[in-house]
């Protein structure tokens, strides 16, 4: 979306989704993180003003509401570092934090700091960070901007240096594709963006698969810059725009919990999922049992990679690392393919010891032209 210029504006559908799908993973990464360590940090780049127009919370308020409920339940310590550009949010969002603070106990607000910072986020988001000592430390850092090439490499790789920092970062495709090509400015900052010039191959794939190429190149970025885990969530507004939120970690697990956020994200607010791996680009509703299809072409394209078949915990691992389903619903399909004649298991009770082979060539591979909207 273009920047707003008001200080508080409208929410749309898709804002909407990316905060159902923040608030979730942050009630998983809360807790599980407070149970092992003294202190943690959330941080954003892009705060805004906390609040939109209909007098729905921003992800600032969301993350502190979420925050406070897990530290009722340990007796541990939370910062928030929030930082914005626009002073006005700015002013706006200092409200809104104390009216969150208000709604909780003081032996809550005193272990849950928060420090909004009024300017550029970079350098100084990191400069910060390095400051308190959250660097190495327990650390999420949203980075939802409006979507165009905002965030550097330089700031993504500090980052990915330490194991315990995950992020989100928001994405915009079309702002490069549409602008970029004849103007230098705009190609050096998806150079910054990017680390490198090898996303300026866009201009040379056709339109249908434009989008799809930068979003692989910028998941390739953030592997570059050490989170060796990626998982994407695909929006697009009411105007057609396509916007990616993407996640980058090192642990299995944050990716493992990730996932059970988006599949639990409110279907109302018209987003889909499709998983890249898929070769007949099935679209998915969002559903706690979605349909199952693309994972069992999936999978049985892993298994007929090995001659010698596949054991249940390697098709989990494959299933966790590699596509946008979710290990648990691997013994479903694996009975699904059995029952159909289209896989063998021994033993015949499916465990994690039960070799998997296929029984019947796998469906055909070559992967269909790419539509230009996803959906």
């Amino acid at each position: 979306m273009a920047v707003p210029k008001d200080a508080v504006w409208e929410r749309d559908p898709h804002t909407a989704a990316k905060h159902d799908l923040l608030k979730r993973y942050l009630e998983a990464w809360a807790p599980i993180l407070l149970s092992r360590n003294d202190v943690i940090t959330y941080a954003e780049g892009f705060a805004g003003a906390g609040i939109y127009k209909q007098g729905e919370p921003g992800s600032p308020v969301i993350a502190y509401d979420v925050f406070a409920s897990a530290l009722d339940r340990f007796p541990k310590r939370m910062r928030v570092i929030l930082m914005e550009e626009d002073p006005r949010r700015v002013e706006v969002l200092g409200l809104q934090m104390t009216l969150a603070r208000s709604r909780h106990t003081d032996r809550i607000a005193e272990r849950l700091a928060v420090d909004i910072r009024q300017g550029d986020f970079h350098p100084a988001l990191l400069q910060k960070l390095q400051s308190i000592g959250s660097l190495g430390q327990p650390l999420f850092v949203l980075l939802d901007s409006f979507g165009g090439p905002d965030i550097p490499y330089s700031l993504l790789r500090e980052l990915g240096h330490w194991r315990s920092t995950e992020v989100m970062v928001t994405f915009e495709p079309s702002f490069l594709t549409r602008f970029a090509q004849n103007h230098d400015g705009h190609r050096q900052r998806g150079d910054q963006a990017f680390g490198n010039q090898n996303w300026r191959a866009v201009f040379q794939q056709p339109s249908s698969r434009k989008f799809a190429f930068l979003r692989e190149q910028y998941r390739e970025t953030l592997r570059q810059a050490g989170f060796s885990h990626t998982l994407y969530f695909e929006m697009v507004d009411e105007g057609g725009r396509m916007l990616y939120l993407i996640f980058g970690t090192q642990h299995e697990r944050g990716l493992e919990k990730m996932k059970d956020a988006m599949w639990k994200v409110d279907p109302s607010y018209g987003v889909r999922y499709r998983d890249p791996k898929d070769t007949q680009q099935q679209m998915l509703e969002l559903e706690l049992e979605p349909d199952t299809a693309p994972l069992q072409r999936i999978l049985q394209d892993y298994i007929a990679k090995s001659s010698e078949g596949r054991v249940v915990p390697e098709l989990q691992r494959y299933t966790l690392l590699e596509t946008i389903y979710r290990p648990t619903q691997v013994i479903k399909v694996v009975r699904q393919l059995r029952d159909a004649g289209t896989v063998a298991t021994e033993p015949r009770a499916i465990n994690a010891k039960t070799l998997v082979t296929l029984t019947k060539s796998p469906p055909n591979t070559s992967p269909p032209v790419e539509q230009g909207t996803l959906w």
